[in-house]
């Protein structure tokens, strides 16, 4: 008894109780403290499990959403759309067939440019529904040229027009060129050697393989010289109506 008056009476160690009292007290709080910590250290892991499944789910969508656009490519590829073309005179794939020239007036929406070139240049000319080439004499090769905006696919594709000739025995010979400038001229003997009636000419270029890169048509060349289709000088053809069509198979409708 007298040691515990003593040490209530001794400021010292009074304090030295109440620190100690303090202690025990804090002991026991952080105690209590100290379990919610140690659940959000047992969570902590977690974390970063979230965040990889995040981003694999992540990773997966832009690998479907990029395969879905490389499908949309190799479809619209077999069918070129040419951008907005809309159903106009110009026609439409999905029907008889898309004009490049209807008539004599190039589709805007698809072709960049046309050109008279070599000897057609100088008497040859656009008339109301047709185009008239002359080879006229000089250099010995005359070309109507027509350059698209975007490469077609000829493929799965024909190519058609409508010609005729002044005396109905000249050739116009169709060469094409791909985008990385190779050119394939049809051979004299399957070209279109024309009459005096209009023709409706098609050609297939499916059997040139490797020849050309048929999915990238860039341009597509009509030639009427005197060199290159062995035409006379003076002599004048009529071409019109050049489109581009769906080849149709045996059996399928």
């Amino acid at each position: 008894m007298s040691k515990i008056l003593e040490t209530l009476n001794n400021p010292f160690k009074k304090e030295r109780a109440r620190t100690s009292a303090q202690e025990e007290i804090a002991k026991i709080y952080l105690k209590v403290s100290d379990k919610p910590k140690h659940k959000r250290e047992k969570s902590l892991p977690r974390f970063p499990w979230v965040v990889t499944g995040l981003a694999l789910v992540l990773a997966l969508l832009i690998l479907l959403f990029k395969s879905n656009i490389d499908v949309k490519v190799r479809i619209l590829g077999e069918i070129p759309t040419f951008g907005p073309v809309p159903d106009d005179k110009f026609g439409s794939l999905r029907e008889k067939g898309l004009y490049l020239v209807k008539g004599s007036e190039p589709n805007k929406y698809i072709v960049r440019d046309v050109n008279f070139a070599g000897d057609a240049g100088t008497f040859s000319k656009v008339a109301d529904d047709e185009l008239v080439l002359c080879n006229s004499r000089g250099s010995g090769w005359a070309n109507y040229e027509i350059y698209l905006k975007e490469p077609i696919d000829l493929n799965k594709l024909d190519l058609k027009y409508m010609a005729r000739g002044e005396s109905g025995d000249e050739y116009l010979t169709v060469v094409i060129v791909d985008s990385d400038n190779r050119t394939y001229r049809v051979q004299k003997d399957i070209s279109s050697k024309l009459s005096k009636d209009w023709q409706a000419i098609t050609l297939n270029f499916k059997p040139l393989r490797n020849a050309i890169d048929l999915a990238n048509i860039s341009a597509i060349r009509f030639e009427f010289g005197s060199l290159t289709a062995g035409n006379s000088a003076m002599s004048t053809l009529f071409l019109k109506d050049i489109c581009v069509t769906k080849t149709k198979r045996l059996g399928i409708r």
